[in-house]
């Protein structure tokens, strides 16, 4: 496979309209995040490998390509099936699942889904979203190695600040690292712990009391990591 570096920014849109406070707490919310690239799975394959997603036997989700996000998907508490497939534009739903797994949901939880690579094979990681509240003049910047990579470093360096500070989160393989930071603009540069060999680089805008999960996807060997940006508005 080729090396190249792909960055991927996704913001849920909807999450601008639905902040944490609109959450019902007798209900459980699940975003199904696509972190794999096709070319990490094959060079003749789509880039954004487009999926469909069946949960419970519902198609929930179709044609969702690399580095884009569905949800807020609204569930009772309880274990669901969940299966991701190649997409099918004539039948959704319905080729063999590269990825079958559960998925647990408390109520009142959120939990993040990843369609990501694990040892070279796809695999479905769970995170549970930190959506406690956040004090004005700041926000929440999760970091979540969801890659096929060892652990990763993501620094936070402010701009457009006259005395920028910088901020580090080291997070394991398939682990996630969380940090309340002012909340401004940040250059974000990602290297393997350890090393100076820059991953994935971008500016992200961390918006007063808000909570933004920044999932690490790809894979380190082929040098495909790239960052999914995901920001929830409103967290107090």
């Amino acid at each position: 496979m080729k090396l190249r570096t792909r960055v991927v920014l996704q913001l849920a849109a909807l999450c601008l309209v639905l902040g944490a406070y609109g959450f019902a707490a007798n209900n459980s919310y699940l975003y199904i995040v696509h972190g794999i690239p096709g070319r990490d799975i094959a060079d003749n394959l789509n880039p954004g490998l487009p999926v469909d997603v069946l949960i419970d036997g519902s198609c929930v989700s179709r044609g969702l390509t690399f580095g884009n996000t569905s949800g807020p998907l609204s569930f009772s508490a309880g274990t669901y099936d969940v299966q991701i497939s190649d997409a099918n534009t004539l039948a959704p739903c319905t080729n063999p699942p590269m990825i079958d797994s559960q998925v647990t949901l408390t109520a009142g939880a959120s939990v993040s889904a990843v369609a990501a690579l694990s040892g070279g094979e796809p695999a479905l990681l769970k995170f549970a979203d930190n959506l406690s509240p956040v004090t004005p003049g700041n926000a929440r910047l999760v970091f979540v190695n969801s890659a096929d990579a060892p652990a990763l470093q993501a620094t936070l360096t402010q701009l457009y600040v006259k005395n920028p500070k910088t901020f580090t989160l080291t997070a394991s393989p398939s682990a996630q690292r969380a940090a309340t930071l002012p909340a401004g603009t940040y250059l974000v540069q990602v290297v393997a712990a350890g090393s100076t060999t820059v991953l994935a680089s971008e500016q992200i805008d961390l918006a007063d009391q808000s909570a933004t999960f920044t999932y690490a996807a790809g894979e380190a060997a082929n040098n495909s990591v790239g960052l999914i940006n995901r920001a929830v508005r409103d967290v107090f």
